[in-house]
């Protein structure tokens, strides 16, 4: 395949999980056969499928990106490529890592289409002189050290005081609009790239950047540009230069400081009308190698895999990363050979080609075994998961759907504490709700886990527990935090759930009771306070007037509620539930409804706040909740003004759901209660019905 540049591959695969298919296929002889020197235990075929030598002068290039399994020296001085007829050929490693991960330039020889990267050698000697490159667009970056950026001799030096190479790299063009290797926008970059001028004569040359860029051909100075700056719009920073047919090199110095890594390089050949930017069909190519499977010198049989990125997706704030595994068999490996995965994050798979979704960025070590005849074989690979940074400009996602249909099927307990968080919140965007919930257990039994996730998450999964589980839930959440805040958060929701959704009054009650004492001393979280209010709901369930007002009053209003202010906020309030029931929009009723129970507690036992939220469960038909409501808040303070319109209401309520009995109960404490009521001839009425 001939590219200007090394592309990624992100070919998604499927398949059963049946495990021998891949296997069928015949794999190189990795014994010893046709070994360039034996004193490189390692190696990898790789392929130029597309090669046909270009004829322009110097060498052509090739470049191949592989994994080695960690058998390659730190540096790369080990690594070498020799033709499948032995005979080593110039080369030079252009970078080594992340992972395990080594890319290699090569020149072809001949016609010759199959080549082998060998690598491994304890002690290697000296190279003989290395590839010199003069074809396509080679990018280096490396970390910008500090300095002075004016002049392009201030920029040289910045080069050469650079220490931390981030990436090295064949593109496509002379052009930048983010760092294609990592997430650093401080950086230096180098573009060296050999231009094909197809006719003579004069040549226009302009660039733009982001700070300083400086433009050299044949290593003469066309455009200076130094400095900080914005980015230009213009074609103003540009020179001319006359130049012959053939092959010339082009220099482009940019170092960005601030901001977005920003620059271009354009031209204006003789003949064309403006400038533009260089196309990449005008460099000369670079051909990109596809690679075969890891061999071993004196070993049958082996079995490797290549790892590729598959994709992304974002949530929260957070990409996750989906990868690609394949199985290949080298040598003698039989086809009933039995795989095992090791993705290196606690889980595993058994088919020859998985996806898998990594919910955490960093190192992992992969790891492939085989198992035929008693026999056993093995290889890893160190990958780095990170974003694809060379991809980020395509805003290319999976969807959330595509990622947790692959976590669905994990083992949560083997995961870290944090990605078992992070599969949580994916399969709750996905509405997994079995799987998230199966997530969400497995949290909270652990012994440890990070306290913002178990905030975040636990609730989430929780909600789609039966109360009883809802409550275990969150008190084993409880434990497994040290941070006091989160703790009692956990413990505050588990007393809620016992009340609203078990009814136990009592056991809440001790709950949080529990929360103020245990928590009160250390923390100032908004849990205290949601405790405080809980005693206070207790005591309103239980008909205590007193004990309600106590507890409600030591809660206190809401941290925003201005005490001076405290009638024009209620009466906000009510006119927004009011306004949003005639409207039907039920959803911001609530809202309204949450809001104004937490800032102004005390008019729970009022009767207007549950006056509204009867009225916004009888909208959405949930007449039983309307009848609790109701005759919680005439239980508790009968002396309320809207004791007598609950009533009536509670007794619609409760007709509704069939329970008479209870209905006419209702109508009849109207007209016993509260004789005075202009409601009492509407219960009547109900009554004789």
């Amino acid at each position: 395949m001939k590219l200007p540049y090394c592309s990624r591959a992100n070919r998604r695969i499927r398949g059963p999980l049946a495990v021998a298919a891949v296997l069928l296929a015949a794999a190189p002889a990795a014994w010893g056969q046709g070994w360039w020197n034996s004193s490189w235990p390692y190696r990898r075929a790789v392929t130029l499928a597309d090669y046909k030598p270009t004829r322009l002068g110097g060498s052509d290039v090739a470049v191949v990106t592989m994994p080695t399994g960690g058998k390659h020296r730190r540096d790369g001085s080990d690594v070498r490529v020799a033709t499948a007829s032995r005979t080593e050929v110039a080369s030079r490693v252009l970078m080594v890592g992340p992972g395990d991960q080594v890319r290699v330039a090569f020149a072809p020889r001949g016609s010759g289409r199959r080549y082998y990267v060998y690598f491994g050698h304890a002690k290697p000697p000296g190279q003989p002189k290395p590839l010199e490159i003069r074809r396509g667009v080679l990018l280096e970056t490396w970390q910008y050290p500090g300095g002075g950026i004016k002049t392009l001799q201030q920029v040289r030096a910045v080069f050469a005081r650079a220490k931390r190479l981030i990436g090295r790299d064949f593109r496509d063009r002379m052009f930048l609009g983010h760092n294609p290797f990592g997430p650093q926008s401080s950086i230096a970059s180098r573009f060296t790239a050999y231009l094909n001028c197809e006719i003579s004569g004069q040549y226009t040359f302009a660039c733009s950047s982001q700070d300083a860029s400086f433009l050299l051909v044949d290593d003469n100075v066309v455009v200076s540009n130094g400095g900080h700056h914005s980015p230009q719009r213009d074609i103003r920073m540009k020179g001319a230069t006359a130049l012959k047919k053939g092959l010339h090199k082009l220099t482009f110095y940019h170092v960005n400081t601030t901001g977005h890594p920003i620059a271009v390089a354009a031209w204006q050949p003789p003949g064309a009308k403006r400038v533009w930017p260089i196309a990449r069909e005008r460099f000369a190519p670079v051909f990109v190698a596809q690679v075969g499977p890891m061999e071993q010198y004196g070993r049958s049989m082996g079995i490797d895999f290549l790892p590729r990125h598959g994709g992304e997706t974002f949530l929260r704030n957070r990409y996750y990363q989906r990868w690609t595994f394949e199985a290949m068999p080298v040598g003698r490996l039989g086809r009933s050979a039995n795989l095992a995965w090791d993705f290196g994050d606690g889980q595993t798979a058994a088919a020859p080609k998985v996806e898998h979704v990594y919910l955490l960025p960093g190192e992992r070590t992969v790891t492939l075994t085989a198992t035929v005849g008693g026999r056993t074989v093995s290889r890893s690979h160190k990958i780095f998961v990170s974003r694809p940074w060379d991809l980020v400009a395509t805003n290319r996602l999976d969807g959330v759907s595509q990622q947790a249909q692959i976590v669905q099927g994990y083992d949560f307990a083997a995961l870290s504490a944090e990605a078992n968080a992070h599969a949580i919140l994916l399969l709750e965007r996905a509405k997994s709700v079995h799987a998230m919930t199966k997530a969400g257990l497995a949290l909270v039994a652990r012994k440890a886990a990070p306290a913002p996730l178990v905030a975040l998450v636990v609730p989430l999964f929780a909600e789609q527990l039966p109360p009883r589980q809802r409550v275990e839930a969150f008190l084993k959440a409880e434990k497994t935090v040290t941070n006091a805040a989160v703790a009692a958060s956990m413990a505050q929701q588990a007393a809620r759930a016992c009340l609203h959704g078990l009814g136990d009054a009592d056991a809440a009650g001790k709950l949080f009771a529990r929360v103020i004492r245990q928590y009160g001393a250390t923390t100032s979280h908004q849990a205290i306070r949601q405790a405080k209010i809980g005693l206070g709901d207790v005591g309103r369930l239980r008909g205590k007037l007193k004990e309600a007002r106590k507890a409600y009053r030591a809660a206190g209003l809401g941290a925003k509620v201005n005490p001076a202010r405290l009638e024009i906020i209620k009466g906000d309030y009510a006119r927004h539930v009011e306004d949003y029931l005639v409207k039907g929009d039920f959803s911001s009723a609530i809202q309204y409804v949450e809001r104004w129970e937490s800032d102004i507690p005390l008019d729970k036992l009022e009767g207007y706040w549950s006056l509204l939220v009867v009225r916004l469960n009888l909208k959405r038909k949930k007449h039983a909740d309307a009848a609790r409501e109701a005759l919680t808040l005439v239980n508790v303070n009968p002396a309320s003004n809207y004791a007598p319109r609950l009533l009536l209401l509670a007794a619609e309520a409760c007709r509704k759901t069939g329970k008479a009995a209870e209905s006419r109960s209702a109508l009849r404490r109207i007209i016993e209660k509260y004789p005075e009521s202009p409601l009492v001839a509407a219960a009547r009425a109900a009554l004789n019905r």
